[in-house]
């Protein structure tokens, strides 16, 4: 067989972005199309066979419209661990290459490549903003290289942020191996004290071949690497820093959090879905409002002679409320305005309930017109509106 593919941004991808197979082929035959098959055991109706014929011996196929399934989010809370894989938030597809042409008897002929030609791609919900991919682009890079061979965590937090001594970090990271492969998650967490060496937290993690997603829950409270004993009482986390390594070196970015550890009277957590599909957390810390906004169905009736006082001549059919929440992120850095873009165009958003810490309630942030600059702002903040979803 003549035919050889490229794949475009290499063999990891974002289900929102463009996918794009090219097949060439040296030589044409009669009716000649060429072939491709996607095979993907979480896709409803694989495997899926496209043809296309080629023109000057080379075919285009865009194939992320397979992807559009709707994919359920899937996360850990509460968290019983710092470390968990997941393997449902990932398509695992081959993709097959082959021809179809008509032979000197007139019949119909398909013709695949052999199983050692064929290609694992796999991709995850989510995209990249038109402008990141195409500065991306300009600098000959992919989500692939960028994310998965640079081993950036899957998220648009930057190194530096601040975060509560409370709040559970989530951080996200998608295996470059196509087999097992070993590493161990580190955790340095700063402290107060000034003692050396600053205090180390590691545990052995697994990629697996079809799970290699990975979800880090990260608290210094709640999860075993609080302070050491043996430094002075009193002693406060200061900041913690982020990586996975292997027996060469690090895998993963380091990415460090700032602890702020000063009282606030109310502390609200969201966990919001990014554009990578995967569910962070954000801590709002400012004056807050709780709402209810109620309605009725109603029917008026008339009296009959002689009603008594306690009769009603509107009669309530049914009754409903929804609560929702008005709350101010609280002093952000800048960019920490910039980066609640992201829970402004999440499709799944939660919020710790203030009543029970163990439990999430399903909301919606409103929409609106924000203003995430301003070049007078002496302490940048942003107030959301935010809407109870579950009826």
């Amino acid at each position: 067989m003549n035919v050889s593919h490229t794949i475009t941004g290499g063999l990891v991808h974002l289900s929102d972005n463009p996918i794009q197979v090219v097949l060439s082929c040296a030589s044409s035959k009669p009716n000649h199309r060429l072939a491709l098959k996607i095979s993907c055991p979480e896709l409803v109706g694989s495997p899926f066979i496209e043809e296309i014929a080629p023109r000057n011996g080379v075919s285009v196929f865009e194939i992320q419209g397979y992807f559009g399934q709707p994919m359920k989010p899937e996360f850990h809370f509460p968290v019983t661990g710092v470390a968990s894989a997941h393997g449902s938030l990932v398509f695992n597809a081959t993709i097959d290459t082959g021809e179809v042409f008509t032979d000197e008897n007139g019949d119909r002929v398909e013709s695949w490549n052999n199983i050692s030609a064929n290609h694992q791609i796999r991709v995850i919900k989510g995209k990249l903003r038109p402008n990141m991919l195409g500065i991306l682009n300009d600098q000959g890079k992919s989500f692939a290289s960028e994310y998965i061979e640079g081993g950036k965590f899957l998220t648009n937090v930057r190194s530096n942020s601040v975060v509560s001594p409370n709040q559970i970090v989530k951080l996200w990271y998608l295996s470059r191996w196509n087999q097992t492969h070993a590493a161990v998650l580190r955790i340095e967490v700063e402290n107060t004290s000034g003692f050396l060496p600053i205090f180390s937290y590691s545990q052995d993690v697994v990629l697996y071949t079809e799970t290699g997603l990975l979800e880090l829950s990260i608290n210094h409270r709640l999860l075993g690497f609080n302070i050491p004993p043996t430094l002075p009482p009193g002693t406060l986390a200061t900041a913690f820093t982020v990586w996975l390594e292997d027996s060469v070196g690090d895998i993963s970015e380091r990415l460090r959090f700032v602890i702020d550890n000063k009282y606030y009277e109310n502390e609200f957590f969201l966990f919001y879905q990014n554009p990578f599909h995967v569910i962070e957390s954000y801590w709002l810390t400012g004056e807050h409002a709780e709402n209810l906004k109620t309605e009725n169905e109603i029917a008026i009736r008339e009296l009959p002679a002689l009603t008594g006082s306690k009769t009603a001549g509107i009669i309530v059919l049914s009754a409903s409320g929804t609560r929702s929440w008005s709350i101010n992120t609280g002093y952000k850095s800048q960019e920490e305005i910039t980066m609640i873009r992201d829970i402004l165009e999440s499709r799944n958003t939660w919020l710790i309930d203030q009543e029970d810490h163990s439990r999430l309630l399903p909301v919606v942030v409103e929409a609106g017109e924000f203003e995430l600059y301003k070049s007078d702002w002496d302490i940048p903040n942003l107030s959301l509106t935010i809407r109870e979803a579950c009826l």
